[in-house]
């Protein structure tokens, strides 16, 4: 029986799960992962995790697959998006800089004249997120690590290497480097200018569901998988995970509440102008786009409550789910601003962070449980009504940690007031990128078709409550006002007597190694 191989390397773990040509499952490796967090803002991992991992997982796959007489035709690959791994001849030449870490910030800021130019090139501001900066970053805070290396992956590109001996990214990759033209799909030589990045240390683009390279013999020796096997890259995780849980047309938005949160809304055709509220992506069905609008922190702001106010981190849901049942269509007084990273949606100002007000003797932990619950919801609507200026939108298919909870799913319809669909599958991610591979090998002739043939089961729908939805709006009036007082003070903002006070050292500091000439 023909099987296809799915790699899933997520934030902290990497999965290969066997699938047969109707989704079923027939075999699942897992394995996890742990980078680590520096008080300066660093987050590293040791790349060689991923390789390892990879190497592990494919082994335990080809066994199974082996064992049973199942023979793996093809592979498809989905990935985080944004983390960093320099290398000379496929060799890390330092840790993998992850998506998260934010000692780039203050590069971000050098560069700030040049965010229209960006938008407009790119598809987005300089982002520091994104692979561009970080290249940037390593360049002028390690040059010697930047000079020896050969190439600078992300980690998708690092395995494909290893696997096939290609070099090469696709296009939802290449639209989160703002490197990449988000018109020609090509690298763009004025955005590489500005940055001092050379074009010689990055992977060719291919565009999502194309074979980016076959097993090579070396790498059949080593994990089992047969030589010559295809490997597709599907495109980023987001992209994947979205096309997993049904968003195959323009008039829904798909959010996924994971440790970021993620808008996302289809469109065939760019805008003839991009605008800085909105982060515009390559979709992974080739030729299309998405619109996507990222939350810094979304399931992590319910991690930090639980664990500072409930405990114990794993043990506590349905304590934590009766707490939001006790609250549920009551008019709360407290007023929250979800931003413990800093606010990303309509405007970026990452030196905010969250806050409570409004407490009194009688307000109990389940009032600020409620009201940071539903700011953080209120908060997406917000990203929607963006959304909203380019199309119809009809309902919101929801994904990710916090969609395990039917309070917190009927709070979100009412917060968006729209219909909530929840997938009835748990691998979003992976069957996008089986969807993808499905439709690479001729399996199916369509996404749609594919996605009608490997996900079954009935979707759970939420229908918004009136009487709540009008309480969230006043909920969100008092948070944009919270908002509104506490941006640019100290009272709201992050260390920033300590930026004020170093504020013309650092600039002297960046201004002498970020000589650019355009």
């Amino acid at each position: 029986m023909n099987t296809f191989l799915i790699i899933d390397i997520g934030t902290s773990s990497m999965r290969g799960i066997l699938f047969d040509t109707k989704g079923k499952r027939l075999f699942k490796d897992q394995l996890s992962y742990q980078p680590v967090y520096h008080k300066d803002g660093g987050v590293l991992q040791d790349a060689h995790v991923f390789y390892n991992h990879c190497l592990n997982i494919n082994k335990k796959c080809a066994d199974f697959a082996k064992k049973n007489g199942y023979k793996i035709v093809a592979i498809s690959m989905t990935a985080q998006r944004s983390s960093l791994i320099p290398t000379r001849n496929g060799e890390p030449t330092d840790k993998a800089i992850m998506w998260q870490d934010t000692r780039v910030n203050k590069l971000v800021k050098v560069y700030s004249a040049y965010n229209e130019f960006f938008i407009k090139r790119s598809g987005s501001r300089l982002n520091a997120v994104y692979l561009g900066a970080k290249i940037s970053w390593l360049k002028h805070n390690k040059p010697d690590i930047y000079n020896k290396s050969d190439k600078m992956f992300n980690i998708p590109s690092y395995l494909i290497y290893h696997m096939t001996g290609e070099t090469s990214t696709d296009t939802t990759y290449g639209s989160r480097t703002n490197l990449m033209n988000i018109k020609t799909l090509e690298w763009d030589n004025d955005l590489l200018k500005i940055l001092d990045i050379s074009r010689d240390k990055l992977p060719s683009i291919v565009k999502p569901g194309e074979v980016c390279g076959t097993i090579t013999k070396e790498y059949a020796d080593l994990s089992g998988l047969p030589e010559g096997t295809p490997l597709i890259s599907a495109g980023g995780d987001q992209q994947c995970a979205a096309m997993g849980e049904g968003l195959l047309n323009n008039d829904s938005v798909s959010i996924n509440t994971g440790t970021g949160g993620y808008i996302i809304k289809n469109i065939d055709e760019l805008p003839e102008v991009l605008t800085n509220n909105l982060i515009y992506n390559c979709s992974s069905v080739p030729n299309k786009y998405i619109l996507e609008i990222d939350l810094l922190a979304c399931s992590s702001i319910l991690n930090w409550f639980i664990k500072n106010f409930y405990g114990d981190l794993n043990g506590n849901f349905d304590e934590v789910n009766n707490d939001l049942k006790s609250c549920y269509d009551q008019n709360i007084n407290v007023t929250s601003l979800p931003y413990p990273k800093g606010k990303s949606v309509n405007i970026n100002d990452t030196r905010i962070r969250g806050a409570f007000t409004n407490i009194g003797l009688s307000t109990t932990k389940q009032d600020m449980l409620y009201s940071l619950v539903t700011s953080l919801f209120v908060e997406i609507n917000d990203g929607i009504d963006i959304l909203r200026s380019y199309g119809p939108i009809s309902s919101v298919i929801i994904g990710g940690g916090l969609t395990n909870s039917k309070i917190m799913n009927q709070m979100q319809a009412d917060a968006y007031s729209l219909q909530i669909h929840k997938s009835p599958i748990t691998e979003s991610t992976a069957i996008g990128a089986l969807i993808s591979v499905l439709v690479n090998q001729d399996v199916y002739s369509s996404f749609e078709e594919a996605y009608s043939q490997v996900v079954y089961g009935k979707s759970d729908c939420y229908v918004p409550n009136i009487h709540n939805v009008e309480l969230f709006k006043e909920l969100n009036s008092r948070k944009q006002e919270l908002y509104r007082v506490l941006k640019g003070t100290r009272s709201g903002y992050y260390k920033v007597g300590n930026d004020q006070k170093n504020n013309g050292e650092n600039k002297d500091k960046l201004i002498n190694y970020h000589k650019i000439t355009i």
